[in-house]
């Protein structure tokens, strides 16, 4: 893949707009060098089929990978898929992490973009913003670089207390479960602890009937003990709250311990299925037309860093509808062996193909 981006059939205001194109001059067939820090535009796929590029910062090129080779690859430093900005998290004792310098934050009114500022911005104009960061800006306090943190979506359904050590079940943490065409709605009322596993826990669950409600909760008491016992995993299935085999249709399940003497403190909903967190029981039904709308997510997820600091605004007013604008903000990210500033172009290539990602990026490390 050639990393280098090939501007010269562009200005670099029309490249960083929701339109994108632009032609070359009449009057001549000359084409320049594009600068040597920027990169892209990278593929990542369209809405339907969204992929991954992965990128090393310290040779700055494209490593070719698949997503089951990345997760444990520590050759890449930062991803990208459709808007999404990846770090990578391979290495848990020195994971890449990023900082955002702050700039051009008059781009928003709380969180209301600033249309004037997205729509006239363009590659050029931001340069001198780029230009500026330097070594100098890097925080000496390490805690304020974030990364990426893998997190699963069933989570707090257990209380800890750091006194007693015991475990108690919170029975207030509710989870929505998609799952083969079902949604169900179950907690945790209880559990019992044997040392640093789980013995039993109780589930109550209730599933979505035809009135795009959820019914009463059906009580199932998931022996692990026993269980555990008889296999690895234990398998329960949502639908018909029994406990199952693998083999059956499952929708949620219970590692066993080493010992197989019980449960460890988890539970993993299937590779096919999503879950909600409705921890205030507000969620009384979701309808077929209101779940997109909803925060579905699977098993395990990514809590991006770049998140907290979104590199774009969406839909700008005065815009391309649905247009994708940067702002051009400048991230600093932090490798096991240096420190890099990026800036964030475009998602947008020259035939206006969105998911087309470009962007600026130098080390620091050597300034």
């Amino acid at each position: 893949m050639n990393n280098k981006l090939v501007m010269a059939m562009l200005s670099s205001s029309m490249l960083l707009t929701a339109c994108g194109g632009g032609s070359a001059s009449d009057d001549t067939n000359v084409t320049p060098e594009a600068p040597s820090n920027i990169y892209g535009p990278l593929a990542t796929g369209s809405v339907a089929a969204p992929n991954y590029v992965y990128f090393d910062l310290d040779a700055m090129t494209v490593v070719n990978l698949t997503e089951e080779q990345a997760v444990t690859d520590t050759s890449w430093d930062i991803a990208f898929k459709r808007t999404g900005v990846y770090l990578n998290n391979a290495n848990s004792d020195s994971p890449v992490s990023a900082y955002f310098t702050g700039n051009n934050s008059d781009f928003w009114d709380g969180e209301t973009p600033v249309a004037d500022k997205f729509l006239n911005a363009s590659a050029d104009s931001e340069l001198a913003a780029f230009d500026a960061v330097t070594a100098a800006n890097i925080p000496a306090d390490n805690s304020l670089f974030v990364a990426d943190v893998m997190h699963n979506i069933i989570s707090d359904f257990y209380n800890y207390n750091s006194s007693t050590h015991q475990v108690t079940a919170a029975d207030d943490k509710y989870y929505i479960v998609n799952s083969d065409g079902q949604l169900t709605k179950y907690r945790a009322s209880a559990l019992t602890q044997a040392g640093f596993e789980m013995s039993d826990i109780t589930l109550q669950i209730a599933n979505q009937g035809a009135d795009d409600l959820f019914n009463a909760e059906t009580q199932l008491v998931v022996d692990l003990a026993t269980e555990c016992g008889l296999g690895n995993k234990v398998f329960v299935d949502l639908g018909t709250a029994t406990i199952v085999t693998e083999t059956q249709a499952w929708d949620l399940s219970f590692t066993c311990n080493d010992t197989n003497s019980g449960s460890d403190f988890a539970m993993d909903i299937a590779e096919d299925a999503t879950a909600l967190q409705d921890f205030t029981n507000e969620i009384t039904g979701i309808s077929a037309e209101a779940l997109p709308y909803h925060s579905f997510k699977a098993n395990t997820y990514i809590e991006k860093a770049f998140d907290a600091q979104p590199w774009y605004a969406y839909n700008v007013e005065g815009g391309i509808p649905h247009g994708i604008y940067s702002q051009y903000g400048v991230y600093l990210i932090k490798t096991a062996t240096a420190t890099y500033k990026l800036q964030m172009l475009s998602y947008y290539d020259q035939e206006s193909t969105s998911g087309s990602i470009s962007f600026r990026a130098e080390s620091l490390t050597a300034q």
